[in-house]
């Protein structure tokens, strides 16, 4: 893009961490479906370059740039968002999917899972945020949507770890979205409840009398897909979706609704 031209609010790239499975990938597929560029992260080379393949394949002209960037690597996300502003010209939206489960007990669970947990779930999505917000302030736009968790506000048995992380996702949204709230950058939480994504069917396999019983707890009778969260994440990377900011939005079959 030519330097000085300006660049029309919702028209940059889109980055998505943990986009190369799950709920980023339903992102991601929304997006370029839309004619968004969008930039996908994962841990994995070879995962990364397939999302990409097939983003690219249902672009229908939009961009796709796919890289492997652990997002707790803060030099690696700098580097990204600069690959992707030569590109596009601005990165003007960010998705953090990634995320990594800590499943036990508080006498239980390995102090490395939580850990690692932490650091993706919430040392992750702080870094990411700190790789874009510095852009989008002095451009004045911006559309931040973090990734958090229905159990980030009720808990659940043998998931303290993992609640924790995300009871710190929602924190951090509502506290950086007061932040940069005259600056024209929205920052909002969508909360799932149980979604059918590779990372929590894996968690699931062999505990079928406990998944039973969750699911019996939610209203409409089923998990979720990874395409309804991502409906409820698109809107608030629109422009139109200025006047919301700070949201912590849940998408749970009306689990936190009983």
């Amino acid at each position: 893009m030519e330097s000085g031209s300006p660049l029309r609010p919702g028209s940059g790239a889109v980055l998505v961490t943990g986009g190369t499975s799950g709920i980023g990938l339903a992102v991601a597929t929304n997006l370029v479906t839309q004619g968004r560029p969008v930039v996908v992260l994962g841990r994995d080379t070879g995962r990364a370059q397939a999302a990409r393949s097939a983003l690219t394949t249902g672009a229908g002209g939009a961009g796709v740039l796919a890289a492997a960037v652990d997002t707790t690597d803060p030099d690696g996300l700098s580097a990204v968002v600069a690959e992707a502003e030569s590109m596009w010209g601005a990165v003007d939206g960010l998705v953090t999917a990634a995320g990594r489960l800590a499943r036990g007990t508080l006498v239980d669970l390995p102090l490395q899972e939580f850990r690692s947990a932490w650091e993706t779930n919430v040392l992750g999505t702080w870094l990411a945020l700190r790789a874009v917000a510095p852009g989008m302030v002095a451009r004045g736009y911006g559309r931040i949507v973090t990734v958090g968790s229905v159990l980030g506000s009720t808990g659940a048995p043998a998931r303290g770890g993992y609640a924790a992380t995300k009871g710190a996702v929602a924190a951090l949204t509502r506290s950086i979205a007061l932040e940069l709230a005259s600056s024209g950058v929205t920052v909002n939480c969508v909360a799932p409840g149980p979604v059918g994504t590779p990372m929590n069917e894996g968690d699931a396999a062999g505990d079928d009398a406990a998944q039973k019983a969750f699911t019996a707890a939610i209203p409409v009778g089923r998990w979720g897909t990874p395409a309804e969260v991502a409906h409820a994440i698109v809107p608030l990377l629109a422009a139109e979706s200025g006047y919301t900011t700070g949201s912590v939005v849940m998408v749970d079959g009306g689990y936190t609704a009983r």
